[in-house]
């Protein structure tokens, strides 16, 4: 059978195929119908079987212990109980700080390091939301805080504005203050009645 011929199998071979598939492995049935063992994997797929359950489990501690004699005849599988030397140093432990691990002077450099890393990130943020552009963390910024809390003054008092908008609407049970409209409106706020 060269590589462009279609494999067909006869009846008899499909019998087999199907009645001893789930339990022969691919190299014994490929050497049984003459075939690959990656073309008895394709027919085996077109035709929907599969390997049993015990099966697999039999054959995966067949190539732990074949792994197992493997290592001790090479001298590659590590002594019970073997650790690489120093390799708990840097694991985490239980009820150590990094003040106790690190020590005062390191752990005040670490906490200086990740605070300004942070304020970075986050005057980027500001800029983008700022020049209207997107933001590239999940981080929940404010352009202007001041203009969120006139927002939240005039929404306290019945206007209707949008999360995030820049119209309030006078509505019938709005208790208005010429006061928090004027702030409003420094802020970019327009009201609308």
């Amino acid at each position: 059978m060269g590589k462009t011929e279609k494999i067909d199998l006869t009846p008899k071979q499909e019998r087999w195929l199907t009645n001893h598939f789930k339990h022969t492995k691919n190299s014994e049935c490929a050497e049984r119908l003459g075939i690959s063992p990656r073309s008895v994997f394709r027919l085996a797929r077109a035709m929907g079987l599969t390997k049993s359950r015990q099966f697999m489990v039999k054959c995966q501690h067949e190539t732990a212990e074949a792994a197992k004699i493997s290592h001790r005849r090479n001298g590659t599988y590590p002594p019970k109980g073997f650790k690489i030397p120093n390799s708990e140093a840097g694991q985490f432990k239980p009820g150590v700080s990094c003040r106790q691990r690190l020590g005062a002077k390191k752990d005040a450099e670490r906490l200086r390091k990740s605070a300004e890393s942070r304020r970075a990130t986050i005057k980027r943020e500001r800029s983008r939301i700022v020049w209207g552009f997107e933001q590239r963390t999940k981080l929940k910024l404010y352009g202007n805080p001041k203009k969120r809390q006139y927002r939240y003054e005039l929404r306290q008092r019945g206007y209707q504005i949008a999360r995030g908008g820049s119209e309030a609407y006078v509505v019938a049970h709005t208790r208005r203050s010429p006061k928090v409209e004027a702030n409003a409106r420094k802020y970019g706020i327009r009201v609308i009645e």
